[in-house]
Order: C-alpha cells, then sequence, then structure tokens
C-alpha cells in the first residue's frame, strides 16, 4: 500500500488525478479493500478485473504520482477553509454512504454536524410565484421549529425562499451544489451561500472551481435526497422540473415525498404516479414530523 496517512488524500487523487468517480470507486474498493492498495496492483490488472479500459487504468495508476500536488490542493483548500471528507473519513454522512453512487470525496465549507441531524429536503421551481416563495419561507420556518435541518440546492425561486426562510427563523441550514465552492450558481446567490456557511453548511462533490453544468445540476438531486429524511417540493415547474429528480431519488432510496398542492392541481404523473403524499398547507406539518424517522 502506498504511504499516505491520510486517507482522504489518497481518494482526492484518486478523485481529482484519476478521473475516478462514484460508480468506479465502489467497484474499486469492492475488489481491493481499500483505494491505497490499488498503487500495489499494474494497470492491466485493473483494467482485467473491473470494466475499466487500459487508458483509464494506467491514469488511475498515474494519479499516485501526483500525491505533491494533491498536498499543495489539500493546504490550498484549508487555507479557504474548506474541508475535504472522503467516503472513508469518520466524519462522512452516514446517509450518503446508503446511496447509489456515493461521492468519493466532498467539499465542504461551514458546520460537518449537520449532515447527520434530522432534516427535510425543500425544492422546487426556479420560476416559482409569490405563493409558492411564501409556502417555502413558511414550511422552512415552521419544520425549523420542529429541529429540523433545512436541505435544498441554493437555486433560485423555491429552494432559495427555503434557505433564507430557515436562516431567518434562527434555524440551520445545508445548502448541495452543482458546482464548485469556489464557482457558486447561480452567482446571484454567492451572497446567500456565505451566509449559508457561517451557521450551516455547504457542500458539493465536484472540484471548488467546477462549472454549474446540467448533468452535475441533476446528479446533486440524488444528495439532496440523501441527506434528508424527507423531500417536499413546494411548488413543481412547467417545463424544467429538476425538483422531481430530487423527488424520484427520494423514492429510490425509500424516503416519503411530499407535495404542496392546496388546489389539487398536479397530475399523476407529476406526483409520480401517485407515488407522492399530498399537503394542503402548514396545519400538516405534525403529519410530515410523524413520517420522519
Amino acid at each position: 500500500m502506498i504511504n499516505i496517512e491520510n486517507d482522504n488524500l489518497i481518494c482526492l487523487a484518486l478523485k481529482e488525478h484519476g478521473q475516478v468517480g462514484p460508480k468506479t470507486f465502489q467497484q474499486l474498493l469492492m475488489i481491493y479493500g481499500h483505494p491505497g492498495n490499488i498503487y500495489d496492483h499494474p494497470a492491466e490488472d485493473i483494467a482485467s478485473m473491473t470494466s475499466i479500459n487500459m487508458e483509464r487504468a494506467e491514469k488511475i495508476i498515474a494519479s499516485q504520482d501526483m500525491i505533491d500536488d494533491v498536498y499543495d490542493t489539500w493546504d490550498q483548500l484549508q487555507s479557504l477553509n474548506i474541508s475535504v471528507i472522503s467516503f472513508l473519513d469518520k466524519d462522512y454522512p452516514d446517509s450518503l454512504r446508503q446511496i447509489a453512487d456515493p461521492p468519493v470525496v466532498l467539499y465542504t465549507k461551514g458546520n460537518l454536524d449537520l449532515l447527520n441531524r434530522g432534516s427535510v429536503a425543500i425544492v422546487g421551481t426556479t420560476q416559482a410565484d409569490q405563493d409558492g416563495i411564501r409556502a417555502s419561507v413558511d414550511f422552512a420556518r415552521e419544520l425549523s421549529g420542529h429541529d429540523q435541518t433545512i436541505i435544498s440546492g441554493l437555486a433560485l425561486g423555491i429552494d432559495s425562499a427555503a434557505h433564507l426562510g430557515c436562516l431567518k427563523s434562527g434555524g440551520k441550514t445545508v445548502a448541495v451544489l452543482g458546482s464548485g465552492l469556489m464557482n457558486i450558481y447561480p452567482e446571484e446567490n454567492e451572497s446567500l451561500a456565505g451566509l449559508i456557511a457561517e451557521s450551516g453548511v455547504i457542500i458539493s462533490e465536484y472540484d471548488i472551481h467546477a462549472d454549474a453544468i446540467p448533468g452535475r445540476l441533476i446528479s446533486r438531486n440524488r444528495l439532496i435526497a440523501g441527506l434528508a429524511s424527507a423531500v417536499l417540493i413546494i411548488q413543481v415547474g412547467e417545463k424544467r422540473r429538476g425538483e422531481l429528480h430530487a423527488a424520484q431519488a427520494a423514492i429510490d432510496q425509500g424516503k416519503p415525498v411530499f407535495v404542496f398542492d392546496p388546489n389539487d392541481q398536479y397530475d399523476h404523473e407529476t406526483l409520480l404516479n401517485n407515488m407522492t403524499i399530498n399537503i394542503k398547507g402548514l396545519e400538516q406539518i405534525d403529519e410530515i414530523m410523524k413520517y420522519i424517522v
């Protein structure tokens, strides 16, 4: 095994320089037990034991030669008050270990303890109307009052309202990004991200300078659902419906999904073929809490 004391550094090297993603990482762990053991094997062995081609296998092995760069990256991140926790780290959220394709590493800024406590995800359209914004703020405030951390994706509209409603009520909130921590998306929410990091936490599975591209924004929904005990959709968009990705991820993870639908406007397809629970207003907060383990 390569002689590196910090497992996080090995995982960071594999991810950033070996381009090892969540699926490949889990596959390698199953075969080699510890990521450091990977470097004890030739690329030919890795390629023959996995579905990885030789070019990728060689890149994985070559990542051990970049350890000095990884140390430099580690120091840079610490200077920015950014922590890196790998799948092997004791601080890695237990809930994310259980999902499909858990991130190899998480880049975090803020209070890590919030990643392992009771929480509800509030998500919805970026094209929210005033009723949706008001409902998002109100539900975030009320759920915070029930000692729930509010999880959301820092998007415009419903997400932003949920974060703000939580902060204004003195609650704790977690923002899961589809971009890097030093490249906040959308730009309009840079100040909000800063506020969240002061009392809550912002997290991403992507390099700190990573751009927000559609695939990343969709993929982060599995983390939003994974961290939460339940998902609450406040308003579903008419066209782009990223919030339904979070709902489907929660259903796949066996978690309850609530849809705020006071006027019964959503059809069966929108409600994921009746796999969701409709709620009409704040008076049903206690009902939501009954579903949260």
